[in-house]
């Protein structure tokens, strides 16, 4: 009688173990739909989206794709490449094909200055959610005409461009890049090989 004792309570001890690793409850529709679309069960907010392009600035657009774009011979043109630690930042420069000469013609007295180096920086801004980013972008539309006036809707989520600073702007989801090229003559050409960046990078997003 004992054993049979013995062996119910054993029974009863392990039905018990594996009632609890049953799930009993699920989520309420509400919560479901909440969590496929990214939304925070406890506070409502959107969470945050991860910004797989941390510390790797320098892939979101290739070594190189970017010589290959801009025709670059590394040695020919001395180009240079280097990041920030710790952030979502390239900078690549090369020289441009007569620096020799402009480098000269700025020696001379009474000269205007022209910048002899090509320069390629892209950045990208992690607004965390897709919320924020469209807000951001929403009110740089509406309050910094002064320095994005150009308006672009065949890039990404929304674009815009900044001729005095030669900086396109483009949204993808809760992420911003950033492409400021000075590159061109004048600010049309920059825009035209900026675009062909942000569509190098836009492919990877």
């Amino acid at each position: 009688m004992l054993r049979l004792s013995s062996f119910v309570v054993l029974l009863a001890a392990l039905f018990a173990a594996c009632q609890s690793e049953t799930p009993t409850d699920k989520p309420s529709q509400t919560a479901q739909k909440q969590m496929d679309a990214g939304i925070d069960t406890l506070t409502g907010a959107p969470k945050k989206q991860p910004n797989p392009w941390f510390d790797k600035g320098c892939d979101l657009v290739t070594t190189a794709e970017v010589q290959q774009l801009f025709g670059i011979e590394p040695k020919r043109d001395v180009f240079n490449e280097r990041t920030l630690k710790g952030q979502t930042f390239c900078l690549r420069s090369w020289m441009k094909p007569n620096w020799k000469e402009i480098e000269n013609a700025n020696e001379k007295p009474g000269a205007a200055y022209q910048e002899f180096k090509n320069s390629l920086i892209i950045n990208m801004l992690d607004y965390g959610t897709e919320t924020v980013a469209k807000e951001q972008l929403d009110m740089a539309r509406r309050t910094r005409k002064d320095l994005y006036e150009k308006e672009i809707n065949d890039l990404g989520d929304g674009a815009l461009w900044s001729s005095s600073s030669n900086t396109l702007m483009v949204k993808k989801g809760h992420l911003f890049i950033s492409i400021t090229l000075d590159y061109a003559g004048t600010p049309e050409g920059n825009l035209s090989k900026a675009r062909d960046v942000a569509n190098l990078a836009l492919k990877k997003m």
